[in-house]
Parts: structure tokens; C-alpha cells; sequence
């Protein structure tokens, strides 16, 4: 039968409070939500008081005004794209990449239209 030494031992303890942590980081990150699930439902901008509303089926929409709808993609933790249908005849529609900071009930969303230069900043209520 072998004797455990002192250095071992503390081996084997540091080994266990390496793998308790790494367990206690995953459960609390898998916990934690994701960018395309916290943006789930309605939102209402600071500015101009329009809602948009986020669906589950990678689909937004104007409650307002249903002509304006179109559907949405994450690519990573915090950015977008979006395919928006305008609703205009001329223009019928238009993408558009965004960077989304989504922190309880605000969200913060940077919009670049495609082919355009100019960064549209939104800031975004939930509504409850």
C-alpha cells in the first residue's frame, strides 16, 4: 500500500479546486443569455419611441406599421445582420450589419446599412 506525500496531496487539491471551478464557470455561462435569445421580444427606441419586435423565429416587425418587417441573423455574441423588406416598391429591401449590447431591459444597437459608411447609434427600451 502506498503512503501519500505531502506534495502529492497538495497536487490533488489544487487539482480539485481547478475542476470545481472550471464546473462552476460553465453552469453559471450556460445560465447567462445569449444575445439572440435576450433579444426576444419588443423594444422600444429612446429617440423616436418606435417599437420593433424581435421574434423567436429569426423574424423582426413594426407593430405599427407591418409593411416594415424583415428577418434577422447573429453571427457571433454581438453582432447581426439584418434583411429588412421596406415596404417600398422603389426599394423594396435593404440589409444592414449591426453590433448589439444588450444589458437587461437597454439595448444598444449600432446599424450600418450596406454600401453606406455612416453608423446609425439606437438605444432600446424593452417594453414588459
Amino acid at each position: 500500500m502506498k503512503a501519500t506525500s505531502p506534495k502529492n496531496g497538495l497536487f490533488t487539491s489544487w487539482l480539485a479546486i481547478a475542476l470545481l471551478s472550471c464546473c462552476v464557470t460553465l453552469i453559471l455561462s450556460s445560465c447567462s443569455k445569449k444575445a439572440n435569445d435576450a433579444i426576444i421580444g419588443k423594444w422600444r427606441t429612446q429617440a423616436t419611441k418606435e417599437i420593433v419586435e424581435f421574434r423567436k423565429d429569426g423574424t423582426f416587425v413594426n407593430p405599427q406599421d407591418q409593411k416594415q418587417n424583415g428577418k434577422y441573423t447573429f453571427t457571433d455574441g454581438s453582432h447581426m445582420n439584418l434583411q429588412i423588406d421596406t415596404g417600398n416598391t422603389n426599394m423594396p429591401e435593404m440589409s444592414a450589419s449591426c453590433e448589439v449590447h444588450i444589458h437587461g431591459d437597454k439595448m444598444d444597437m449600432t446599424v450600418t446599412v450596406s454600401g453606406q459608411r455612416q453608423q446609425q447609434k439606437t438605444h432600446f427600451t424593452r417594453l414588459k
